[in-house]
Protein backbone atom coordinates (compact mmCIF):
# COMPACT_ATOMS: atom_id res chain seq x y z
CA UNK A 1 0.00 0.00 0.00
CA UNK A 2 1.42 3.26 -0.93
CA UNK A 3 1.37 6.93 0.41
CA UNK A 4 2.68 9.79 0.97
CA UNK A 5 2.67 13.00 -1.16
CA UNK A 6 0.91 12.47 -3.96
CA UNK A 7 1.29 16.31 -5.74
CA UNK A 8 2.70 20.07 -5.21
CA UNK A 9 0.80 22.05 -7.65
CA UNK A 10 1.73 26.19 -8.12
CA UNK A 11 -1.41 26.86 -9.47
CA UNK A 12 -0.04 29.44 -11.54
CA UNK A 13 -3.27 30.32 -14.01
CA UNK A 14 -6.08 32.11 -12.61
CA UNK A 15 -9.60 31.22 -13.28
CA UNK A 16 -8.94 28.06 -14.77
CA UNK A 17 -9.08 24.96 -13.69
CA UNK A 18 -6.11 23.06 -12.65
CA UNK A 19 -5.68 19.00 -11.93
CA UNK A 20 -3.83 18.50 -8.76
CA UNK A 21 -4.27 14.74 -8.33
CA UNK A 22 -5.05 12.79 -11.30
CA UNK A 23 -7.84 9.81 -11.20
CA UNK A 24 -6.20 6.40 -10.23
CA UNK A 25 -5.79 3.50 -12.81
CA UNK A 26 -6.92 1.35 -10.06
CA UNK A 27 -8.38 1.44 -6.59
CA UNK A 28 -8.86 4.67 -4.24
CA UNK A 29 -6.30 7.07 -2.70
CA UNK A 30 -7.65 8.90 0.56
CA UNK A 31 -6.13 12.30 0.12
CA UNK A 32 -5.67 15.37 2.31
CA UNK A 33 -5.17 18.36 0.00
CA UNK A 34 -4.05 22.12 1.67
CA UNK A 35 -4.08 25.03 -0.64
CA UNK A 36 -1.91 27.87 0.75
CA UNK A 37 -2.74 31.38 -0.55
CA UNK A 38 1.28 32.92 -0.96
CA UNK A 39 -0.30 36.83 -1.90
CA UNK A 40 -0.95 39.62 0.04
CA UNK A 41 -4.56 39.64 -0.91
CA UNK A 42 -7.61 37.33 -0.32
CA UNK A 43 -7.73 34.38 -2.70
CA UNK A 44 -11.54 32.66 -4.03
CA UNK A 45 -10.60 28.73 -4.67
CA UNK A 46 -12.71 25.85 -5.85
CA UNK A 47 -11.82 22.34 -5.57
CA UNK A 48 -13.44 19.28 -7.85
CA UNK A 49 -13.26 15.76 -7.80
CA UNK A 50 -13.79 15.55 -11.18
CA UNK A 51 -11.66 12.92 -13.88
CA UNK A 52 -10.20 16.42 -15.73
CA UNK A 53 -10.24 19.86 -15.94
CA UNK A 54 -13.80 19.78 -17.82
CA UNK A 55 -15.51 19.99 -14.32
CA UNK A 56 -18.99 20.54 -14.46
CA UNK A 57 -21.44 22.00 -10.98
CA UNK A 58 -22.34 18.48 -10.00
CA UNK A 59 -18.31 18.24 -9.14
CA UNK A 60 -17.44 21.10 -6.96
CA UNK A 61 -16.68 20.22 -3.42
CA UNK A 62 -16.05 23.81 -2.47
CA UNK A 63 -16.95 27.02 -4.61
CA UNK A 64 -15.45 29.97 -4.00
CA UNK A 65 -14.11 29.71 -0.53
CA UNK A 66 -12.16 32.63 0.67
CA UNK A 67 -8.62 31.95 1.64
CA UNK A 68 -7.29 35.05 3.33
CA UNK A 69 -3.86 36.61 2.58
CA UNK A 70 -1.27 34.16 3.54
CA UNK A 71 -3.86 31.72 4.71
CA UNK A 72 -4.49 28.08 4.50
CA UNK A 73 -7.73 25.54 3.67
CA UNK A 74 -6.95 22.02 4.16
CA UNK A 75 -10.12 18.83 2.99
CA UNK A 76 -8.87 15.87 4.76
CA UNK A 77 -10.94 12.59 3.77
CA UNK A 78 -10.91 12.94 0.20
CA UNK A 79 -11.34 9.57 -1.34
CA UNK A 80 -10.28 9.79 -5.39
CA UNK A 81 -11.54 6.76 -7.47
CA UNK A 82 -10.95 5.85 -11.07
CA UNK A 83 -13.32 8.18 -12.06
CA UNK A 84 -12.29 10.97 -10.12
CA UNK A 85 -9.30 13.10 -9.70
CA UNK A 86 -8.66 16.65 -7.67
CA UNK A 87 -9.17 19.81 -9.41
CA UNK A 88 -8.21 23.56 -8.39
CA UNK A 89 -9.44 26.62 -9.28
CA UNK A 90 -8.32 30.57 -8.18
CA UNK A 91 -9.46 33.41 -8.88
CA UNK A 92 -5.58 34.70 -8.84
CA UNK A 93 -1.90 33.04 -9.21
CA UNK A 94 -0.36 32.66 -6.15
CA UNK A 95 -1.47 29.58 -4.80
CA UNK A 96 0.04 25.86 -3.42
CA UNK A 97 -2.00 23.19 -3.79
CA UNK A 98 -0.21 19.87 -1.71
CA UNK A 99 -2.63 16.71 -2.15
CA UNK A 100 -1.03 13.72 -0.06
CA UNK A 101 -2.46 10.52 1.60
CA UNK A 102 -2.83 6.70 1.47
CA UNK A 103 -3.50 4.24 -1.43
CA UNK A 104 -6.12 1.72 -0.23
Amino acid sequence: MASGVYAKVDVSSASTWTTVVAPPAAGVKVATVTLCNRTGSNLSVRLALAATTSVTDSDVIEYDTTIPANGVLERTGIVLDTSNGLQVYASAAGLTAVAYGIDG
